[in-house]
């Protein structure tokens, strides 16, 4: 009559997976469930890099007073803290505030987008945000591809910030009529302004009085 190994289980196979007596241990050989890799998800995430402060976060800091919010529209936000230090529109300090923001979204777009307007990097940076497929691969055709694109400079600086992609229109009447409802007015001079900015803003002023 064959022998019965009696109740219960190996304590040091089930911890550790072996046994010091091999087969002629008289408990059972049963591994505990482990728990804790269980609960474990198999693969971790990256963490989410952090994005790095820039002109925009610098012009905010200067009021730390105001709960700036870096990933909402930076033109709402400049709003949203007139109304918090009670800033009227024609208040001093408010028109001299809004210089030094202007001057911010400037800074930024030279800082996002590059100065030098004969170099190809920054008109591809400029294509890139745009969306445009295939990515031009010459100066030329890239000033003549962003030339005929229809698009806000305000969204082109807060884009970092809000993740949101910019919106591209069919014609200067849409882009008129929603520059207006979102009240994001880019300074049309700047003695900030790089190469490839005082380009732009030629195209858009030309395009206006066509």
């Amino acid at each position: 009559m064959a022998k019965t190994k009696p109740q219960g289980v190996c304590h040091e196979y089930a911890r550790s997976g072996t046994c010091r007596f091999g087969e002629t241990c008289k408990f059972p050989h049963i591994r505990e469930p482990n728990t804790e890799q269980a609960k474990k998800p198999s693969r971790k995430r990256p963490p989410r890099k952090k994005r790095l402060q820039d002109h925009i976060d610098a012009f905010f800091a200067n009021y730390p007073d105001f709960n700036y919010n870096p990933s909402a529209s930076i033109v709402s936000e400049f709003y949203r803290m007139c109304n918090f230090f009670g800033w009227a529109t024609n208040n001093k300090e408010r028109r001299l505030v809004h210089g030094e923001f202007k001057n911010a979204m400037v800074h930024q777009f030279n800082s996002l987008y590059g100065k030098d307007v004969n170099d190809i990097e920054s008109w591809q940076k400029l294509c890139l945000a745009l969306d445009i497929v295939p990515l031009p691969q010459g100066i030329k055709q890239c000033r003549k591809t962003v030339r005929s694109t229809h698009v806000n400079l305000v969204d082109l600086v807060e884009t970092p910030h809000t993740g949101t992609p910019v919106k591209v229109f069919g014609n200067l009447e849409e882009l008129r009529t929603y520059t207006i409802d979102s009240e994001k007015y880019f300074p049309k001079k700047s003695a900030y302004a790089g190469g490839v900015l005082r380009f732009l803003l030629r195209e858009i002023l030309h395009k206006k009085r066509a």
